[in-house]
């Protein structure tokens, strides 16, 4: 479903032969609008629940951005109006989301692996803890 939407949106912007996948695979634009449209409102009711519909509204504001930058360089006309309501929105989920720092991927924050990570020292006190504590193997 994904890469029939994907080829449908393709279609519209980039690649005139790719237009006919709206057509013969059945995706269509608006409908996959409508779907993101009523999993934003979902998300809505709670929005720490629903954290993958707010950062595909928030991704919706950036690609319409660039469809539309596309679309200019591939002679067709720049539509300011949907550039303005995606941006404003993306930036407004943003701005309004209870805990921001959720919104990017805990894999993405993370600077260092953690098998990278030094040891604590209470780990380390714990390890030689348990060797002096251990009872030595006796020579037969």
């Amino acid at each position: 479903m994904g890469i029939g939407l994907l080829g449908g949106a393709a279609g519209t912007v980039l690649v005139s032969s790719f237009k006919s996948i709206d057509e013969q695979v059945g995706t269509n634009g608006s409908a996959a609008a409508a779907v993101l449209g009523i999993g934003l409102i979902i998300a809505a009711f709670n929005p720490s629940g629903s954290i993958a519909w707010v950062r595909g509204g928030i991704l919706y504001g950036l690609v319409v951005l660039i469809f539309e930058i596309i679309s200019a360089l591939h002679g067709k006309t720049f539509h300011l109006g949907p550039v303005i309501f995606g941006l404003a929105f993306s930036l407004l989920l943003i701005a309004a989301y209870p805990e921001r720092r959720k919104l990017l991927p805990e894999a993405a924050m993370a600077k260092t692996p953690a098998a990278a990570a030094p040891a604590s020292p209470s780990d380390e006190t714990e390890a030689e803890t348990a060797d002096k504590t251990a009872e030595p193997e006796k020579a037969s």
